[in-house]
């Protein structure tokens, strides 16, 4: 039996982020179509922009948390106080 290969490994990665741009593209523009967005959400262009801006700053505070971490640990683990 052979593991799975990198080549595969990256593939099925890329296929997973595909599909789920796909399924964000799909609900936008029903959003969009709609123009009914659920209650205390914007609606339109704007509300998009927004949904991906907030998703974005989610995830680059999150990076940020976990480089500073991971620096915490290198700096404890060197003794460079």
């Amino acid at each position: 039996m052979k593991s799975v290969s990198w080549r595969m490994l990256i593939g099925i990665v890329i296929v997973i982020i595909l599909l789920l741009v796909v399924i964000v593209l799909v609900a936008a523009a029903l959003l969009l179509s709609t123009g009914n967005p659920p209650e205390g959400e914007i609606s339109g262009v704007y509300g998009l922009v927004y949904a991906i801006e907030s998703a974005l700053i989610g995830v680059l505070t999150g990076v940020a948390e976990w480089i500073d971490y991971i620096a915490g640990q290198i700096q404890r683990l060197s003794g460079v106080i």
